[in-house]
């Protein structure tokens, strides 16, 4: 559906399965698609954080973060990418390039100042295109969480072992998405952040058609080598790595070739890290955000 340049929906609502304090609305992304967020803490606060998911998961995953900042005095922004969640289904730009525009808008559209932009797994996809098309001019700092940007072609070769698990998933993904989905979110959490459920995540994760999701993890994964986009990251970037992730030395790696990055590790938590270990994970963030450039060590907490 399209809509008109100057369209700003902001009917806020509350959520049933928000906590009291979040909110939610919808803004324009590119393209007229519809971009739904959740949101906490004062609308003029002197620092913004904005967090974007992982393939297919709602925004809502983010609310142990959601709470902590908004309650911390930041004015907190999860949003559901284009295809994902309550935002619009995109028939086109399914892709970390065209996410990234839909980001820039809810930059500009929400007046995010002395921002902080956070993207988790296909998010950290997105935060690298970002960066790639737009440069840091918006940002104080940036956080890539259990990803490391995508080597495009080149994984094949590089990252054999995971891109051929990855497409062996997909297979199982075209022919019993939800059986799929559900083995997925109990992979990549130990339990979901209250009051969700893995049913609730699930359902959520099926609103993405699978002919979209399918396409949407190869251009994710396999199309684009954004490396080169590390180059641009000119404002301080923490990378925070599940203990347990198969990716854990590329992580690494990336993070030293980052101009100004910090590492840091959290055991005993998978995928989605800030859900297993929302402490940890919450006190990292907060540290480097308060950190001068060179705050943190690139030791990692034990959660």
């Amino acid at each position: 559906m399209d809509f008109p340049s100057s369209f700003f929906f902001i009917a806020l609502a509350m959520s049933p399965s928000a906590h009291p304090s979040t909110s939610e609305a919808f803004t324009e992304g590119a393209d007229g698609v519809r971009i739904h967020y959740l949101e906490a803490g004062p609308a003029h606060a002197s620092r913004s954080l904005l967090l974007i998911p992982g393939w297919r998961v709602s925004a809502r995953v983010w609310a142990q973060q959601i709470d902590y900042f908004g309650a911390q005095g930041f004015h907190v922004i999860a949003m559901d990418p284009r295809s994902q969640g309550q935002s619009s289904i995109s028939a086109s730009g399914n892709t970390p390039e065209n996410r990234a525009q839909d980001v820039d808008r809810v930059i500009s559209n929400l007046k995010l100042t002395h921002l902080t932009l956070v993207g988790w797994s296909q998010g950290a996809q997105d935060v690298a295109a970002y960066v790639a098309q737009f440069g840091t001019g918006a940002l104080d700092k940036v956080a890539l969480i259990d990803s490391p940007v995508s080597a495009g072609p080149a994984d094949v070769t590089e990252t054999s072992g995971m891109v051929k698990q990855v497409l062996q998933g997909l297979g199982q993904y075209a022919r019993t998405p939800e059986a799929y989905s559900r083995g997925m979110m109990q992979a990549i959490m130990k339990a979901p952040p209250a009051p969700l459920t893995f049913d609730t995540l699930t359902s959520e994760s099926l609103k993405t058609p699978v002919d979209t999701g399918v396409s949407m993890l190869v251009s994710d994964m396999l199309t684009t080598d954004r490396r080169p986009s590390l180059k641009k990251f000119d404002k301080p970037t923490l990378v925070i790595a599940s203990g347990e992730s198969l990716l854990l030395q590329a992580q690494k790696a990336m993070a030293q070739a980052l101009p100004n990055a910090q590492f840091v590790s959290i055991e005993h938590a998978r995928h989605a890290v800030f859900v297993d270990a929302p402490v940890d994970f919450n006190r990292t963030l907060l540290r480097f955000i308060d950190s001068p450039a060179s705050g943190l060590s690139s030791s990692g907490p034990s959660s």
